[in-house]
């Protein structure tokens, strides 16, 4: 299968990788000093439970353009990169392509969508803890799991090769029919846990063990099953405990918006914080608990403690 991975970071080196590995012909798009370390060594892949993989050579540029038509698209940008790459990414999108965002958030689907049709995305969710080390090798410490969804009518027949073509050795792959419940499971997650540790600069570990700030981690997450209920998506209070208590057995968890705002990134304050409040607000559901993350989070400049802060 030919496959695009358009952003080479942890999580597109990690999937593009082993499938390389499995003999599918993938091509990065990549930029800077991660274009230049794949080119000169490939990928990477440091992982406690796979072992050392090496995948070398890759075929990596830095745009999409002269790759010609791709079967499968592995969208795997940062959610606010997404709107400014649709007209290069399309130079790859052919009659027969399959698109899936490997991206946070519940709105990258609807971008593509716009664009592309209903009929050339599949929705999906991924769960891996996997890190970029250093340019080219990603450290990788937790499960690779994508779990994929067809609320959209990609014909089946094409589901079952892009399914096929996932599986290969390392990669769990699972067909989930509420996948828009399982986005939101993670979003409940992902709004609370990136927004508190990138204002605190701590790990999930420490945030739990203290009790008024696992008080906000609570109160937010409610939040956003409240939301998510009026919205017509079942997730509940036991949902949350459930997800806290997941957490409490984790080693610890260092979030992308932590790991963005170290490097003076920018983060994913609306994919992941700004759509729960902004569709609170919308139907009508109270969030003051994100609300005030939120307006923290947008008031400062990513960078390390001290970083001046934006007028």
């Amino acid at each position: 299968m030919r496959v695009l991975v358009y952003g080479a970071g942890a999580v597109g080196c990690f999937w593009g990788g082993l499938l390389a590995r499995h003999g599918h012909h993938v091509h990065f798009v990549a930029r800077g000093a991660q274009r230049e370390a794949l080119s000169a060594g490939g990928v990477r892949i440091a992982s406690e439970v796979l072992g050392e993989v090496t995948v070398r050579p890759v075929t990596v540029s830095d745009s999409a353009a002269g790759h010609g038509p791709a079967d499968l698209i592995l969208v795997c940008v940062k959610a606010h990169q997404t709107v400014a790459m649709l007209d290069d990414l399309g130079h790859a999108v052919g009659e027969a392509t399959v698109l899936i965002p490997l991206q946070n958030g519940i709105e990258t689907d609807d971008v593509l969508r716009a664009r592309w049709g209903d009929a050339r995305v599949l929705s999906a969710v991924v769960y891996v803890g996997a890190s970029l080390q250093e340019p080219g090798i990603v450290r990788h410490v937790a499960r690779g799991l994508l779990m994929v969804g067809n609320p959209y009518g990609v014909p089946e027949a094409r589901v079952r090769e892009v399914l096929e073509a996932l599986g290969a050795p390392g990669l769990q792959v699972r067909e989930v029919r509420e996948i828009h419940r399982e986005r939101w499971y993670k979003l409940m997650w992902n709004a609370s846990f990136n927004a508190v540790s990138a204002l605190t600069f701590q790990t999930t570990t420490p945030l739990l063990a203290e009790p008024n700030a696992r008080r906000v981690i609570d109160l937010s997450m409610r939040e956003t099953a409240a939301v998510a209920r009026m919205l017509g998506v079942e997730l509940t209070d036991e949902d949350v405990d459930r997800s806290l208590a997941e957490t409490d057995r984790l080693p610890p968890i260092r979030t992308s918006m932590l790991e963005d705002r170290e490097r003076g990134r920018p983060m994913e304050v609306e994919a992941l914080v700004g759509a729960v409040v902004r569709r609170g607000e919308a139907c009508g559901v109270p969030t003051p608990v994100l609300r005030t993350l939120y307006g923290l989070l947008v008031g400062m400049r990513p960078g390390p403690p001290g970083s001046p802060v934006s007028s």
